[in-house]
């Protein structure tokens, strides 16, 4: 667990002192999975994916995403953190805000990683994405844990509901599996009765809209150059065809 007492340095605003509180006080019940650091000329920002093992015993939300940024002045830290239900979604709130996306799709063998080929390839769906899809609702089942996505693009006006389905091995990392739904309703039901495999996802080119976080986290990469980033969504592609279904393994 990284030392949140910053020695020198003080919060921002009030919403930074109380997300640095919180994380001291949870010093005993995070487990540090991934870290990514950018550094610059005067600032510096660190992208921390945890793990809240209460969480699943719980029932609440086992992944803690956290982003902590040095300010130019050399005395100020902002500090934000958000709960997810899975860690792909967690990893991708990261990605949105300025985090390079290779440590969260490496599968590194720990619960914050990708278990297999096809859970890097969902994960990567959400991380390179940026704000296509939306966290709509979410539940968790005995040794499981599920999402539902709103999918915002033209590409999935069909099927806008993407389903996540996370399961988590401490030593392999997270199984995620995903199908598209033409409604909240219709996820609903296959979650309840799981007799048919999850459909194919909607998917289309889409061009990444970043969060303003991110513009700057990126423009501040070490390198010292903009890295330029779509203002206004493209027109997206039409829907390719539907790929073949796929049984949740």
């Amino acid at each position: 667990m990284p030392d949140f007492n910053l020695t020198g340095w003080r919060p921002a605003d009030a919403a930074s002192a109380e997300a640095q509180v919180e994380l001291l006080a949870a010093e005993d019940a995070y487990e540090l999975l991934t870290e990514v650091n950018h550094d610059h000329d005067g600032t510096s920002d660190d992208f921390l994916l945890f793990e809240d093992v209460a969480g699943y015993t719980e029932g609440s939300l086992p992944a803690v995403a956290a982003h902590l940024h040095y300010g130019e002045d050399g005395t100020s830290f902002s500090l934000v953190t958000e709960r997810m239900p899975t860690f792909a979604l967690a990893a991708s709130w990261l990605a949105q805000r300025g985090a390079e996306t290779d440590a969260f799709l490496d599968r590194a063998g720990h619960p914050g990683a990708p278990a297999d080929a096809r859970s890097a390839s969902a994960a990567a769906r959400l991380l390179e994405s940026g704000s296509r899809y939306r966290l709509v609702e979410h539940g968790a089942e005995p040794g499981e844990t599920w999402a539902m996505l709103r999918d915002g693009s033209a590409a999935g006006a069909d099927r806008p509901f993407l389903l996540h389905l996370e399961t988590v091995d401490p030593d392999r990392g997270y199984t995620l599996r995903e199908g598209s739904f033409g409604s909240p309703q219709e996820a609903q039901q296959w979650l309840e009765n799981r007799r048919t495999p999850l459909p194919p996802v909607a998917d289309g080119d889409v061009t990444v809209v970043v969060s303003p976080q991110a513009n700057a986290a990126r423009t501040r990469t070490g390198t010292g150059q903009h890295r330029p980033v779509a203002a206004e969504p493209a027109p997206a592609l039409a829907t390719p065809a539907a790929t073949p279904r796929r049984a949740v393994r």
